[in-house]
């Protein structure tokens, strides 16, 4: 028996084709990295923009462009971007109890300003920074920082795993951070004493200094 065997390939190559391209409007319509993909930088990107645009790792996609400085980013850049793992693929409730359960793993930890330390002391940015940076994310240990990264929820629309924020509660501008849990539950390390779990609205000290929040686990 004689088979075709480049019409076999021809055949796979479609199949595989068309399952990308159902995977991708399954996703949302999120645009997922080849091994090959390049992309031309304009005036306002970011590692973090396009990291999100690809739906890749941050460091991944640093590591990938090793001469490109992030504060030295311009329009016209060609950033190669990494292929995404297979790791990777989990939805993002799957992402979020990750980051939350690492988190947990730091309940009681006493708070202690400019803490960054697991396990031994910690203050509410470097709890986040620890959390997330667990799973590949790359944020800065400082809540005002923080602030500017991800998309901007509303309050009934957030969800596991969205990080909320606090103003002028010590200095002008954001300048608290925590994890929330769903069910009006925020994770966080409090300046009054530790990590811990605090009911988030409906807390007149919460309420007063709600600054908004943001989404980065997509």
């Amino acid at each position: 028996m004689t088979l075709n065997i480049g019409g076999v390939k021809t055949s796979m190559k479609k199949a595989i084709l068309g399952s990308l391209i159902l995977a991708g409007n399954l996703f949302g319509g999120a645009v997922f990295a080849s091994s090959t993909t390049t992309y031309t930088t304009n005036a306002q990107d970011t590692y973090w923009k396009i990291a999100q645009k690809y739906n890749v790792n941050v460091n991944d996609l640093m590591k990938a462009n090793p001469t490109v400085k992030a504060s030295n980013m311009y329009e016209g850049l060609t950033i190669q971007i990494p292929a995404r793992p297979a790791s990777d693929s989990g939805s993002w409730q799957t992402k979020a109890d990750a980051i939350i359960a690492t988190g947990k793993t730091q309940l009681g930890t006493p708070y202690v300003f400019g803490g960054d330390t697991p396990n031994v002391a910690l203050d509410c940015s470097g709890f986040v920074q620890y959390a997330f940076n667990s799973h590949g994310y790359n944020l800065p240990h400082s809540a005002a920082l923080i602030s500017k990264m991800g998309v901007s929820v509303s309050k009934d629309q957030l969800r596991k795993g969205d990080l909320v924020f606090l103003s002028g509660t010590y200095k002008a501008g954001v300048s608290h951070v925590g994890i929330y849990l769903g069910n009006n539950q925020m994770l966080q390390a409090s300046s009054s004493g530790c990590v811990k779990i605090s009911s988030l609205f409906g807390n007149p000290y919460y309420n007063a200094h709600y600054w908004g929040a943001k989404r980065l686990i997509n």
